[in-house]
């Protein structure tokens, strides 16, 4: 039976890792989830927001966007914040071209007046500045044989990858995983222009869809990782910036030992790897074709 919390039809992952970590795992049963500020790119989840845009930019589009509205009123308005429905509402009801005309010129006289600075943006910048530390994300890959990753995430060639597998009666974490986005067109996130669709949202559903741009879209350059997230808030008992979770024997799947793996690395993997019932060891050679080639190993 499915879970309820499944999001996708993949049976398994792949976590790219060194050999010292790939021990760690095997022992402790456990895979490392960090917060983004331990992540190798500082651009892969923003540690500020807005960063390319100006607070008056953003006001200007605010202020575009609330003339629009109030020229244009809307049938549906329920999903704007609520202040916003209330002038709209009154905007409506009057059906006064002088009023539409009095709220357009006081709008345009206050964006004249606004300062450099935005309290509002610099407050909604200091609660992400907050949650970055407390953010947890398991970064995964949906195939084992990259060069690519076995290049920069498996210790170039020395360490190993690790399947985990998506087991739906144990509701698995990785069920909800979701694969990322290299979109062409930077998020709204970077734009002025998408800051204002932000602030016309129910707070709620803006932060929910901040959330969702910052942690699941990458730039184009990183495409080739074909990678997949899940990601949570830190729990009560943890601290700092990393958390370890525990797995059951059951979500490891198989093991694929680095082309150039040490023999001392190789083999305690490989007796690590004798308390995982569903776990095959493999091999990993690179032929004359530069294609890999998994050989399983004899238990």
């Amino acid at each position: 039976m499915l879970s309820k919390n499944r999001e996708h039809n993949k049976q398994s992952f792949y976590k790219y890792m060194p050999a010292s970590t790939a021990k760690i795992v095997l022992q402790n049963k456990t895979l490392r989830w960090s917060s983004p500020v331990e992540f190798n790119d500082p651009f892969d989840v923003p540690r500020e927001l807005a960063f390319d845009v100006t607070p008056k930019e953003i006001q200007c589009e605010i202020v575009d966007k609330f003339i629009q509205l109030i020229r244009n009123p809307p049938e549906r308005i329920d999903d704007l914040p609520s202040k916003v429905q209330v002038i709209i509402n009154a905007v409506k009801k009057a059906g006064d071209r002088k009023l539409e005309d009095e709220l357009v010129n006081g709008l345009i006289d206050e964006l004249n007046q606004a300062k450099e600075s935005s309290p509002a943006l610099e407050e909604f910048q200091e609660k992400w500045r907050k949650l970055i530390p407390e953010l947890r994300i398991l970064c995964l890959s949906e195939y084992h044989d990259k060069a690519s990753m076995w290049f920069h995430y498996a210790d170039k060639y020395k360490g190993a990858v690790l399947e985990v597998v998506c087991n739906d009666s144990l509701d698995s974490a990785w069920l909800a995983a979701k694969k990322m986005r290299y979109p062409e067109k930077k998020p709204d996130v970077y734009t002025a222009e998408g800051w204002a669709n932000f602030i016309f949202m129910p707070q709620q559903r803006s932060i929910e869809q901040i959330i969702e741009l910052a942690t699941y879209t990458k730039s184009p350059d990183w495409k080739y990782e074909d990678e997949w997230r899940v990601s949570t808030s830190m729990g009560l008992s943890d601290s700092g910036t990393i958390s370890d979770y525990p797995l059951a024997v059951e979500e490891f799947g198989n093991l694929y030992l680095g082309p150039l793996v040490s023999d001392s690395d190789r083999d305690k993997l490989i007796e690590l790897a004798r308390a995982f019932p569903n776990m095959t060891v493999f091999d990993t050679y690179i032929g004359m074709s530069r294609e890999f080639k998994f050989v399983e190993i004899a238990s």
